[in-house]
């Protein structure tokens, strides 16, 4: 790991590198895995996966069609604990690049341009798959606050639903503009051999519409319902 760190960053952020690399790797053992997780979750699309004010009654296909069949994708997983160990994975992630970015500034002066462009793709890489994961557990946690929302009795009940509801829309928008971003510098995101493109920035910019539709226009109106 050392010497493949050198070459491709450079003496001065070998270690920093490897030691990120192991941050990576220790987060990417909390994934919940099992095969239904991984031919039907939501995970190869991130934040290109729409989300639907209605549930669309449609199955989840096999890798890159997994619409809002949650059920499917969490294979035997509880919900609850689906989305606590996608929260574990994005949260390591993040956490290990930041302290790569840290690293990486202290040591900018003594570093090639590059190994720098070579450790700006691996932070787009790390950042891409840190934003994967919290998309899916946000996704998740979206259709069980609407199957709430919609199963609540009372505007007392509903709340808490709706809130979370709105938080999740406004994490999704960002989290999508951020992914557009690392996409349209480097094509290697979003990019599978046998399927072609699981998304290009147009469907991250279509996700970033549709979160706007639902948190401006849907939303206010499912709250009107109940008088929230």
């Amino acid at each position: 790991m050392a010497t493949v760190a050198e070459g491709r960053f450079g003496p001065a952020l070998a270690s920093a590198v490897t030691t990120a690399w192991r941050g990576f790797s220790a987060a990417f053992r909390e994934f919940p895995f099992h095969i239904s997780v991984v031919y039907s979750g939501s995970q190869q699309l991130g934040p290109a996966n729409l989300l639907w004010p209605d549930p669309t009654g449609y199955q989840a296909t096999m890798v890159g069609f997994p619409y809002d069949d949650v059920d499917a994708w969490r294979g035997p997983y509880p919900a609850e604990i689906f989305i606590q160990q996608l929260d574990k994975v994005a949260n390591g992630f993040a956490s290990s690049l930041d302290q790569l970015r840290v690293t990486a500034d202290g040591s900018r002066k003594s570093t090639s341009p590059a190994h720098r462009l070579a450790l700006e793709r691996e932070f787009g890489i790390a950042d891409a798959i840190a934003i994967h994961f919290r998309s899916v557990a946000n996704q998740m946690r979206f259709v069980l606050a609407r199957r709430a929302a919609s199963a609540a009795k009372s505007s007392h009940e509903a709340a808490p639903s709706f809130q979370q509801l709105e938080a999740v829309l406004k994490d999704e928008i960002s989290l999508a503009r951020r992914l557009h971003r690392i996409q349209s510098l480097d094509s290697r995101i979003g990019f599978e051999a046998s399927n072609q493109y699981y998304y290009i920035p147009a469907d991250l910019s279509e996700k970033i519409l549709n979160c706007r539709y639902l948190l401006d226009e849907w939303l206010p109106e499912q709250k009107r319902k109940l008088d929230l």
